[in-house]
């Protein structure tokens, strides 16, 4: 029989940047489980038949349209906490700045943005256009058939986006996964 080798204690080790990683890693986690939600679960439900009785067109867009802000609210919030813990780490460690992280963290928002700013009034415009009576608006038939023409492929365009950032969002995970377990292996041999 082999002597048996004791096991070293764990010790607690108040280190803050490993709780910077370790909020870096979850807001990462939060982030993408969030954005997978928004992308297979609730936004298709708004539009699902089951659904046309109780949100009848256009208020199952206006539904969607409010959840849509509120996700771009909820992104914009962990991207700020990210980009903070991103930054509180290198600061904390030293070092080279995360590049990689940093780079995709900024692509992610500024896709975010983008469509924050460019894409989803534009839609919104579009949603009112399609259903004049509903919102009580002036429409000619040539704006109704330009916005009924306009809609899907911007919506098209827009779920491009969301699919980007969500490959985006895994690849940050990924990323701040390995940081950490890199960080922790050069803390176990030190």
């Amino acid at each position: 029989m082999t002597p048996t080798v004791p096991a070293k204690p764990m010790k607690p080790k108040n280190n803050p940047g490993r709780i910077v990683q370790l909020v870096f890693v979850l807001t990462a986690a939060v982030w993408l489980g969030g954005a997978v939600f928004f992308t297979f679960v609730a936004g298709p439900m708004f539009f699902a038949p089951e659904m046309a009785e109780a949100l009848p067109k256009p208020r199952d867009g206006i539904v969607a349209q409010e959840l849509i802000h509120r996700f771009t609210a909820f992104q914009l919030s962990l991207a700020t906490i990210a980009a903070l813990a991103l930054l509180a780490g290198w600061r904390l460690e030293g070092g080279k700045f995360p590049r990689a992280r940093g780079l995709l963290l900024a692509a992610m928002v500024a896709l975010i943005v983008f469509g924050l700013i460019y894409i989803t009034p534009r839609l919104e415009w579009l949603h009112q256009l399609k259903y004049p009576d509903y919102f009580k608006i002036g429409t000619s038939p040539e704006q109704a058939a330009y916005a009924n023409k306009s809609f899907g492929p911007l919506h098209s365009i827009s779920q491009v986006g969301n699919l980007v950032v969500l490959f985006g969002l895994v690849a940050q995970l990924v990323l701040a996964w390995k940081a950490a377990m890199g960080r922790e292996g050069k803390s176990n041999t030190m």
